[in-house]
């Protein structure tokens, strides 16, 4: 059985262990609120929020290879969308920015001077900027 929660600070490290096993750029710091998916009390899915004053920046979402297609990216995001009252922002990966966009994600049309830095950073890895609501 799946189940989403908020990763405690003090776990952190488990989450940059899941990464780091499944060769992810991103790291999570205590800063970061991190949502994680367990299956049999192992993380299989995890993402990061980052505050990032004008908006919550939702970034590194990563479920393992062998538990896609199951529904749990929906599931994560699905859940942590409920909990949040700020507008969030992601870049997706073009492939993927459907699973976004049914969840009630849309594309970005008018850039802040923030999400345009942050963009300009990963612009040149097939990404579209999205927001929520």
């Amino acid at each position: 059985m799946y189940k989403v929660e908020v990763l405690n600070e003090l776990k952190t490290p488990l989450v940059n262990k899941f990464y780091k096993k499944h060769s992810v750029r991103g790291r999570a710091n205590k800063q970061d609120k991190v949502w994680v998916t367990y299956y049999n009390n192992e993380i299989v899915a995890a993402c990061r929020l980052q505050d990032k004053t004008e908006f919550l920046f939702l970034s590194t979402m990563f479920v393992a290879l062998e538990h896609r297609g199951k529904g749990i990216a929906k599931q994560l995001l699905s859940t942590l969308l409920k909990s949040q009252n700020r507008e969030i922002k992601t870049f997706a990966y073009e492939n993927v920015a459907d699973l976004y966009c049914a969840i009630g994600f849309n594309q970005v049309l008018t850039y802040t001077l923030a999400l345009q830095v942050l963009f300009d950073t990963y612009k040149h890895r097939n990404i579209v900027a999205l927001e929520y609501p």
